[in-house]
């Protein structure tokens, strides 16, 4: 057999254009559901979970004995193309529809009474794929929210696209 037709020696670098962000919990068969429902195609980038671990010191006569402490999940950052979409009834801009899904999510942005961690969290699912589209890796973050939204920056000098900053903080990660 060929050295070209064995596929099972073949190593194959997993490439950073190759992910899926999805929202966890969205029914995609649902009727009526649109066609972009849980899956975020408009993603531009995003961070994969990281976290950090914690030192604390011991001092025992002369010498310190490190050891890790507690461990701190790092945030999220999704970075998402802006578009208007035609076939939508209202003409509305993605941003907008996010701002809408934010209000129906349960954050007030007027009377400045926050929102309740219950409410707010959801669940975001990351996949890194192969050239196939198989997923390699699922980030899973559990009881995620959005914790910032920087919304375009609007500028008469340049042509480049339309882009939303999301910010989410989470209590853990799975990677399965």
């Amino acid at each position: 057999m060929a050295f070209w037709t064995d596929r099972q020696d073949i190593i194959e670098p997993l490439r950073s254009f190759r992910f899926t962000i999805q929202e966890t919990g969205v029914d995609l068969n649902k009727p009526g559901s649109p066609d972009d429902a849980g899956v975020w195609f408009w993603a531009k980038t995003v961070s994969k979970p990281s976290f950090e671990i914690s030192q604390d010191e011991y001092q025992l006569i002369n010498h310190k004995i490190k050891y890790p402490g507690i461990v701190t999940w790092k945030d999220v950052t999704i970075k998402m193309i802006d578009y208007k979409n035609d076939g939508d009834l209202r003409g509305k801009s993605k941003a907008f529809k996010l701002y809408e899904y934010l209000k129906d999510s349960g954050y007030r942005f007027s009377d400045g009474d926050g929102i309740s961690k219950k409410k707010a969290t959801t669940e975001f699912l990351i996949q890194h794929l192969d050239a196939d589209g198989t997923p390699i890796e699922n980030w899973k973050l559990i009881n995620a929210f959005i914790k910032n939204v920087d919304f375009a920056e609007l500028s008469y000098d340049s042509d480049e696209l339309s882009e939303t900053t999301l910010t989410i903080a989470y209590d853990l990660a799975e990677l399965t």
